[in-house]
C-alpha cells in the first residue's frame, strides 16, 4: 500500500440531490451537470498527484452502479453513514488501519484548485500533524492527517457544527485543544453558489469539464453571459 492516499468524497450526481444552493436559478438537472463536471475535474486534477487516488462515494440507490461504470479505473470505497464528521473519522481510521502514513481527503467542489496545493498538503504532513484548506464560506475544502497523529486527531471531527460558517473556526479550536500542530493551506473556494460559478469563469481551463459547461447555452442563459 502506498504511504500517501488521496480520498475524493463524492455523491451520485442526481438532480435535486446535489448543488441545491444553485437552484434556483439553475434547474436541478443543470445543477447536477455542474456537480458531475466538478467531480470529473477534481478526479483529473488528483490523478496528477503521486498519492494513491481513491473515490469514496455516499451510498444510495444507483450510486454503486454509477461510480463503477464511470470511474472503474479508481479504487473505490463507500462512506460511512452519519454526519460528515463520522464519515471523515471512519475514512481516516480505515486508511490508517491499512498502514497508510498520510491521508488527505477532499470534496468534489473545488475543481479550480491551483496546481501544487495537493502536493503541498502531503509535503506538510511529513512535518506536522494535520493540514487544512480553508474556504471563504467558513468551511474547508481539504483536510489531511498524519497516521502517527491518529487517533488523537479524530477530535478534529467531533462536535463540529457542520454546514455552517463555524466549521473552520471550530476545527482550529479542536486542534489547539488536543495539542495538534496544524498547518493551513492557501484559502480557496468551493463551487456552491452562482457567484462561485462566476468566479470560476476566470479560473477554469476552457477544455475542462466545468469549462465546457460554462461555455454551454445553459450557462449563458443562467449566468447572464
Amino acid at each position: 500500500m502506498l504511504p500517501d492516499r488521496l480520498l475524493i468524497f463524492a455523491k451520485l450526481p442526481a438532480a435535486g440531490r446535489v448543488k441545491t444552493r444553485l437552484t434556483p436559478p439553475l434547474p436541478p438537472d443543470e445543477a447536477a451537470s455542474v456537480y458531475e463536471a466538478c467531480l470529473r475535474d477534481v478526479v483529473a486534477r488528483s490523478a496528477r498527484e503521486r498519492a494513491r487516488v481513491e473515490l469514496w462515494y455516499e451510498d444510495g440507490a444507483g450510486a454503486e452502479a454509477y461510480f463503477q461504470a464511470e470511474f472503474a479505473h479508481l479504487p473505490q470505497g463507500v462512506q460511512a453513514t452519519g454526519d460528515l464528521g463520522e464519515k471523515l473519522r471512519d475514512a481516516f481510521q480505515r486508511c490508517f488501519d491499512d498502514q497508510g502514513e498520510r491521508t488527505v481527503i477532499i470534496g468534489s467542489d473545488s475543481p479550480t484548485l491551483p496546481e501544487g496545493v495537493l502536493g503541498a498538503a502531503f509535503d506538510d504532513l511529513h512535518e506536522v500533524d494535520a493540514v487544512l484548506g480553508p474556504t471563504r464560506d467558513g468551511g474547508y475544502y481539504l483536510v489531511g492527517v498524519r497516521g502517527a497523529s491518529w487517533p488523537r486527531a479524530e477530535r478534529l471531527f467531533r462536535g463540529i457544527p457542520w454546514s455552517s460558517d463555524e466549521v473552520f473556526r471550530t476545527t482550529l479550536e479542536r486542534s489547539a485543544e488536543c495539542g495538534l500542530e496544524l498547518r493551513l493551506l492557501p484559502g480557496w473556494y468551493d463551487i456552491d453558489r452562482l457567484e462561485d460559478l462566476q468566479q470560476a469563469l476566470d479560473d477554469v481551463p476552457a477544455d475542462s469539464h466545468l469549462g465546457r459547461w460554462l461555455a454551454s447555452p445553459a450557462a449563458q442563459l443562467y449566468l447572464g453571459r
